[in-house]
Protein backbone atom coordinates (compact mmCIF):
# COMPACT_ATOMS: atom_id res chain seq x y z
CA UNK A 1 0.00 0.00 0.00
CA UNK A 2 1.29 3.50 -0.98
CA UNK A 3 1.34 6.48 1.35
CA UNK A 4 -1.16 8.35 -1.25
CA UNK A 5 -4.02 6.22 -0.32
CA UNK A 6 -4.17 6.55 3.32
CA UNK A 7 -3.34 10.27 2.82
CA UNK A 8 -5.81 10.90 0.47
CA UNK A 9 -8.11 9.30 2.49
CA UNK A 10 -6.38 11.68 5.54
CA UNK A 11 -7.11 15.23 3.36
CA UNK A 12 -10.83 13.95 2.15
CA UNK A 13 -11.61 13.36 6.42
CA UNK A 14 -9.86 16.21 7.67
CA UNK A 15 -11.71 18.45 5.03
CA UNK A 16 -14.98 17.47 5.98
CA UNK A 17 -13.90 17.65 9.87
CA UNK A 18 -12.60 20.85 9.44
CA UNK A 19 -15.99 22.02 7.67
CA UNK A 20 -18.36 19.96 10.24
CA UNK A 21 -16.33 19.24 12.97
CA UNK A 22 -17.88 15.68 12.80
CA UNK A 23 -17.13 12.86 10.86
CA UNK A 24 -13.84 12.01 11.66
CA UNK A 25 -13.78 8.05 13.03
CA UNK A 26 -16.72 7.84 11.34
CA UNK A 27 -15.40 7.97 8.08
CA UNK A 28 -12.13 7.66 8.67
CA UNK A 29 -12.09 3.72 9.75
CA UNK A 30 -14.48 2.49 7.52
CA UNK A 31 -12.10 4.22 4.78
CA UNK A 32 -9.39 2.53 5.72
CA UNK A 33 -10.64 -0.61 6.00
CA UNK A 34 -12.89 -0.70 2.72
CA UNK A 35 -10.22 1.39 0.89
CA UNK A 36 -7.04 0.90 1.92
CA UNK A 37 -7.69 -2.72 2.81
CA UNK A 38 -5.88 -1.57 6.51
CA UNK A 39 -7.10 -4.95 8.83
CA UNK A 40 -10.40 -3.46 11.22
CA UNK A 41 -8.00 -3.57 14.89
CA UNK A 42 -5.68 -1.74 13.39
CA UNK A 43 -7.49 0.30 11.87
CA UNK A 44 -9.99 1.14 14.69
CA UNK A 45 -6.58 1.42 16.86
CA UNK A 46 -4.72 3.68 14.26
CA UNK A 47 -7.85 5.76 13.84
CA UNK A 48 -8.05 6.72 17.37
CA UNK A 49 -4.18 7.64 17.14
CA UNK A 50 -4.96 9.83 14.10
CA UNK A 51 -7.99 11.56 15.86
CA UNK A 52 -6.06 12.81 18.81
CA UNK A 53 -3.65 14.98 15.77
CA UNK A 54 -6.95 16.59 14.41
CA UNK A 55 -8.92 17.39 17.32
CA UNK A 56 -5.21 18.95 19.32
CA UNK A 57 -5.21 20.96 16.24
CA UNK A 58 -8.89 21.75 16.79
CA UNK A 59 -9.65 21.66 20.11
CA UNK A 60 -6.63 24.07 20.43
CA UNK A 61 -7.94 26.56 18.36
CA UNK A 62 -11.15 26.36 20.49
CA UNK A 63 -9.38 26.49 24.19
CA UNK A 64 -7.56 29.34 22.53
CA UNK A 65 -10.52 31.31 21.90
CA UNK A 66 -12.08 30.58 24.92
CA UNK A 67 -14.85 28.29 23.35
CA UNK A 68 -14.67 25.49 26.02
CA UNK A 69 -16.78 24.54 28.56
CA UNK A 70 -14.43 22.84 30.87
CA UNK A 71 -16.83 21.88 33.52
CA UNK A 72 -18.58 19.60 31.05
CA UNK A 73 -14.83 18.36 29.72
CA UNK A 74 -14.15 17.39 33.38
CA UNK A 75 -17.53 15.30 33.51
CA UNK A 76 -17.76 13.76 30.61
CA UNK A 77 -13.90 12.67 30.90
CA UNK A 78 -14.15 11.12 34.65
CA UNK A 79 -16.94 8.66 32.86
CA UNK A 80 -14.85 8.22 29.49
CA UNK A 81 -11.47 7.25 30.29
CA UNK A 82 -12.93 4.45 32.63
CA UNK A 83 -14.99 3.82 29.54
CA UNK A 84 -12.06 3.45 27.29
CA UNK A 85 -10.24 1.47 30.07
CA UNK A 86 -13.42 -0.71 29.87
CA UNK A 87 -13.25 -0.95 26.35
CA UNK A 88 -9.97 -2.04 26.07
CA UNK A 89 -10.32 -4.80 28.47
CA UNK A 90 -13.41 -6.30 26.26
CA UNK A 91 -11.38 -6.21 23.21
CA UNK A 92 -8.60 -8.24 24.64
CA UNK A 93 -10.98 -10.99 25.45
CA UNK A 94 -12.61 -11.29 22.08
CA UNK A 95 -12.12 -14.63 20.63
CA UNK A 96 -8.80 -14.15 18.27
CA UNK A 97 -10.62 -15.63 15.49
CA UNK A 98 -13.77 -13.71 15.53
CA UNK A 99 -12.57 -10.52 16.72
CA UNK A 100 -12.59 -9.12 13.41
CA UNK A 101 -16.11 -10.27 12.04
CA UNK A 102 -17.23 -9.23 15.67
CA UNK A 103 -15.97 -5.52 15.57
CA UNK A 104 -16.80 -5.08 11.66
CA UNK A 105 -20.45 -5.38 12.55
CA UNK A 106 -20.23 -3.55 15.65
CA UNK A 107 -18.36 -0.51 14.00
CA UNK A 108 -21.64 -1.11 11.29
CA UNK A 109 -24.13 -0.44 13.76
CA UNK A 110 -22.20 2.35 15.75
CA UNK A 111 -22.04 4.19 11.98
CA UNK A 112 -25.50 3.76 12.12
CA UNK A 113 -26.52 4.88 15.11
CA UNK A 114 -23.97 8.43 14.40
CA UNK A 115 -25.99 9.02 10.67
CA UNK A 116 -29.07 8.60 12.80
CA UNK A 117 -28.01 10.96 15.27
CA UNK A 118 -26.39 13.63 12.79
CA UNK A 119 -29.27 13.34 10.82
CA UNK A 120 -31.70 14.34 13.90
CA UNK A 121 -29.45 17.28 14.36
CA UNK A 122 -29.45 18.61 11.36
CA UNK A 123 -33.08 18.14 10.86
CA UNK A 124 -34.11 19.74 13.47
CA UNK A 125 -35.82 23.27 13.66
CA UNK A 126 -33.62 26.06 15.31
CA UNK A 127 -35.00 26.09 19.17
CA UNK A 128 -33.73 27.90 22.46
CA UNK A 129 -31.01 25.85 24.26
CA UNK A 130 -31.80 24.25 27.56
CA UNK A 131 -31.95 26.24 30.60
CA UNK A 132 -29.80 23.38 32.16
CA UNK A 133 -27.03 20.62 31.75
CA UNK A 134 -27.93 17.29 32.72
CA UNK A 135 -27.08 16.17 36.14
CA UNK A 136 -23.32 15.12 36.79
CA UNK A 137 -23.48 12.03 36.76
CA UNK A 138 -25.55 11.42 33.76
CA UNK A 139 -22.80 13.46 32.37
CA UNK A 140 -20.39 10.83 33.26
CA UNK A 141 -22.56 7.98 32.48
CA UNK A 142 -23.01 9.82 28.51
CA UNK A 143 -18.72 9.86 28.70
CA UNK A 144 -18.44 5.87 30.21
CA UNK A 145 -20.72 5.09 26.77
CA UNK A 146 -18.74 7.59 24.61
CA UNK A 147 -15.64 5.97 25.93
CA UNK A 148 -16.31 2.33 25.46
CA UNK A 149 -18.06 3.01 22.00
CA UNK A 150 -14.67 5.19 20.50
CA UNK A 151 -12.13 2.93 22.32
CA UNK A 152 -13.51 -0.18 20.46
CA UNK A 153 -14.88 1.41 17.27
CA UNK A 154 -13.42 4.51 17.01
CA UNK A 155 -16.41 6.59 16.10
CA UNK A 156 -18.78 8.24 18.82
CA UNK A 157 -16.81 11.05 19.66
CA UNK A 158 -18.10 13.83 17.43
CA UNK A 159 -21.11 12.19 15.30
CA UNK A 160 -22.69 10.89 18.39
CA UNK A 161 -21.32 12.85 21.30
CA UNK A 162 -22.06 16.28 19.78
CA UNK A 163 -25.39 15.60 18.76
CA UNK A 164 -26.08 15.03 22.17
CA UNK A 165 -24.50 18.51 23.45
CA UNK A 166 -25.71 20.08 21.23
CA UNK A 167 -29.51 18.89 21.76
CA UNK A 168 -29.63 18.68 25.69
CA UNK A 169 -27.07 20.79 27.12
CA UNK A 170 -26.70 25.23 27.46
CA UNK A 171 -24.10 25.64 25.21
CA UNK A 172 -23.70 27.94 22.47
CA UNK A 173 -23.02 25.81 19.44
CA UNK A 174 -19.48 26.59 18.83
CA UNK A 175 -18.87 26.18 23.01
CA UNK A 176 -20.54 22.87 22.22
CA UNK A 177 -17.84 22.07 19.49
CA UNK A 178 -14.98 23.22 21.30
CA UNK A 179 -16.39 21.35 24.27
CA UNK A 180 -16.10 18.25 22.45
CA UNK A 181 -13.12 18.35 21.01
CA UNK A 182 -11.04 19.28 23.99
CA UNK A 183 -12.84 16.23 25.35
CA UNK A 184 -12.50 13.88 22.44
CA UNK A 185 -8.53 15.42 22.32
CA UNK A 186 -8.09 13.44 25.56
CA UNK A 187 -9.73 10.17 25.51
CA UNK A 188 -8.48 9.78 21.73
CA UNK A 189 -4.94 9.72 23.63
CA UNK A 190 -5.81 7.25 26.19
CA UNK A 191 -7.33 4.88 24.00
CA UNK A 192 -4.41 5.39 21.40
CA UNK A 193 -2.41 4.34 24.41
CA UNK A 194 -4.20 1.41 24.85
CA UNK A 195 -4.78 0.07 21.48
CA UNK A 196 -0.85 0.77 21.03
CA UNK A 197 0.56 -1.58 24.29
CA UNK A 198 -1.98 -3.89 22.48
CA UNK A 199 0.05 -3.81 18.81
CA UNK A 200 -3.06 -2.48 17.46
CA UNK A 201 -1.48 0.49 16.16
CA UNK A 202 0.56 1.28 12.33
CA UNK A 203 2.60 4.21 13.44
CA UNK A 204 3.34 4.56 9.52
CA UNK A 205 -0.19 4.46 8.95
CA UNK A 206 -1.20 6.89 10.94
CA UNK A 207 1.50 9.43 9.85
CA UNK A 208 0.43 9.26 6.45
CA UNK A 209 -3.12 9.63 7.24
CA UNK A 210 -2.19 12.57 9.42
CA UNK A 211 0.37 14.18 6.69
CA UNK A 212 -2.87 14.55 4.13
CA UNK A 213 -5.61 15.47 7.46
CA UNK A 214 -3.84 18.31 8.99
CA UNK A 215 -4.04 20.41 6.18
CA UNK A 216 -7.42 19.15 5.04
CA UNK A 217 -8.62 20.24 8.46
CA UNK A 218 -7.31 23.46 8.34
CA UNK A 219 -8.69 24.17 4.30
CA UNK A 220 -11.96 22.82 6.34
CA UNK A 221 -12.31 25.55 8.49
CA UNK A 222 -11.34 28.37 6.29
CA UNK A 223 -14.46 26.69 3.78
CA UNK A 224 -16.48 26.37 7.23
CA UNK A 225 -18.25 30.32 6.28
CA UNK A 226 -19.34 29.25 3.08
CA UNK A 227 -20.52 25.71 2.78
CA UNK A 228 -24.51 25.33 3.76
CA UNK A 229 -23.68 23.40 6.95
CA UNK A 230 -26.65 21.56 7.70
CA UNK A 231 -26.98 20.37 4.25
CA UNK A 232 -23.54 18.80 4.33
CA UNK A 233 -24.77 17.33 7.55
CA UNK A 234 -27.47 15.42 6.11
CA UNK A 235 -25.54 13.82 3.06
CA UNK A 236 -22.83 12.96 6.10
CA UNK A 237 -26.06 11.42 8.10
CA UNK A 238 -26.86 9.51 4.44
CA UNK A 239 -23.22 8.09 4.00
CA UNK A 240 -22.85 6.73 6.78
CA UNK A 241 -26.17 5.16 7.25
CA UNK A 242 -25.29 3.50 3.48
CA UNK A 243 -21.75 2.77 4.60
CA UNK A 244 -23.04 1.13 8.13
CA UNK A 245 -25.38 -1.05 6.98
CA UNK A 246 -23.72 -3.63 5.00
CA UNK A 247 -21.28 -3.34 7.78
CA UNK A 248 -23.53 -4.55 10.21
CA UNK A 249 -25.85 -6.82 8.28
CA UNK A 250 -22.58 -8.65 6.08
CA UNK A 251 -19.79 -7.97 7.83
CA UNK A 252 -18.48 -6.60 4.53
Amino acid sequence: MTDFIPAAIGFGTGLLVGVTSTGGGALLTPALILLARVPPTVAIGSGVLIASGMKLIGGGYYALHRQVHWPTVGRLAAGSIPGALAGMAILDRLPVEQIESWLTRFLGCVLVAAGAALLLQATRAERSRPHRAPPATVTMGLGFLTGILVTMTSVGSGSLLLSVLALRYPLRAREAVGTDLVHALLLSAVAALGHAGAGRVDAALAGATLAGAVPGVLIGARLATSVRERALRRALAVVLMGIGLPLAVFGV
